[in-house]
Parts: C-alpha cells; structure tokens; sequence
C-alpha cells in the first residue's frame, strides 16, 4: 500500500513516521515533492487541508501543488484530510475528514485540555489555584477544560448561552456580559462574544487565551486596552504533537484496513 502525506508541521511528520512503518509512505514538504508518478492508494492532507486553488501553506510560505499531480491521483485513491475542502469536493475522489470522526475528537480535546492548562501555568505569575477561569462554550473542549482545571481546585465558570436551573457554575452569555470577567478567559466558542463594548465595560484587565477557529475575538481592541491576548493557535499539534499524531494515522489505518 502506498500512502503520501503532506508534511506541514511536527505533527504530520508523525504521521509520515508511524505510517512508514506499515507501508510504503512518501513524504511530501516541498514543491518539487509533488509530481504524478506515485501511483497512491492514499493522500494524507494535514488538518487545516488545502487552499481553494489546490496549494499548501506550510510554516506561513505557499506550497505550490500542480494541477498535474491531482489529476494523476487514480479513481481508487483516497484522500484525507481534517477539515472540510471546496477544492476536494470537486475531485470526484473519496475523501475522509477526520475532524468530523467522534472519537478522534474527543481525544483531541483531552490534548487540547492539557494544552490550555500549560498556557496558563505558563503565562500567570501565581499558582493556578489562585486564579478564577471563565470558560466561553462548553463543547468538546470546553467540558474536557473545566474537567481538568476543576479536578485541580481552580474556580470555574462556564459560560454558555443558556443556563439551566440546576447549574451552580454557569452563566449566561447575556449575564457575562454585564458582570467583571474572570482572571483569565478561555474561549472555545465560535460566536463573537468578546467584542469592543463588552471590554469597554471591564476594569479588570484578564488573560484571554483564545482556541477557537476562525477568529471570533476583538484582539486589537483588547491589546489596545492593555489586556493580554494568546492566540493559542492548534494546541494538540504545538504541545503534543507526538500523540496528536498518532491520532490522525491511526484513523488513516482503521479506514484503510477496512476498505481493503
């Protein structure tokens, strides 16, 4: 079986090396890489998958990928990636996201978890004990956050559009809103609830660490009023590359064992 992967960070390069071991994989990072006489059985694209032109970008530079190399793709290769692509939708291949398998994302979110919790050991000058954490959307990665912190005796408080009668530590987006922030806030939701005016209304200057995708925060606004803003950007990939990896290849390898 031969199987290509795009290389685009640590984490692909994980994925290059636990598929090698299996197969007959080929490792693609730059240009020159991409020519059409590998014959594959697969294609692996990284998470963020490809422009609508068909190219890469890799460490903030453009991969060029010629048109030759997709239309040499045989009917029968199958392409993954983890999020959804216009360019791939018109390949007449058939392409597997692997954001959208269940289980791989509730493991990601465990890595995105661990993540958060560095970020904030690592940019706070006092034990995390000390400090309170809003944490904005409880799916996924909001629910494995407040896991973690809440098992480590930090004070939580999970904000969410609707708050149920039962639930002593949330609060509604409307009620945040109009209340002091937290010590640090960690935002997992993709709705633009941290605007200019509800910063306006803070005196207190909090920690934003940001995880969601795309951009939903005013981080201009917040720099600008002297709050400090991380754009954490991938999480699994930049602390636990290794293991979020080894996620992404060990689908790869479920899908193909049960396609053969």
């Amino acid at each position: 079986m031969k199987i290509a992967v795009a290389i685009t960070d640590a984490r692909m390069e994980e994925v290059y090396r636990i598929l090698s071991v299996c197969c007959d994989a080929v490792a693609l990072r730059r240009s020159e890489d991409y020519t059409e006489g590998y014959d594959l059985d697969a294609l692996v694209l990284p998470v963020k998958g490809i422009t609508d032109e068909g190219n890469l970008i890799y460490q903030k530079q453009m991969v060029n990928i010629p048109m030759t190399f997709w239309h040499s793709l045989s009917s029968s290769c199958q392409i993954f990636c983890g999020m959804k692509q216009r360019f791939l939708e018109h390949l007449s291949r058939t392409v597997h996201y692997y954001m959208e398998d269940e289980e791989l994302l509730k493991k990601n979110a465990v890595l995105t978890a661990e993540g958060c919790l560095f970020l904030l050991i690592d940019n706070t000058p006092c034990s995390i004990r000390c400090l309170t954490v809003d944490i904005i959307g409880y799916g996924r990665c909001g629910r494995e956050i407040h896991s973690w912190l809440d098992a480590l005796g930090v004070s939580c408080r999970i904000v969410r559009r609707i708050k149920q009668s039962d639930e002593n530590a949330v609060i509604s987006v409307e009620q945040w809103r109009q209340v002091e922030p937290a010590d640090v806030i960690i935002n997992t939701s993709i709705q633009p609830i941290m605007d200019a005016a509800c910063m306006d209304q803070w005196i207190k200057k909090p920690l934003i660490i940001d995880i969601a995708t795309p951009d939903v925060v005013d981080s201009t606004h917040a720099l600008q009023k002297g709050i400090r803003f991380i754009k954490a950007g991938n999480l699994p990939s930049l602390i636990a590359y290794q293991s979020a990896g080894g996620l992404i290849a060990q689908y790869v390898k479920e899908k193909m064992k049960h396609e053969r």
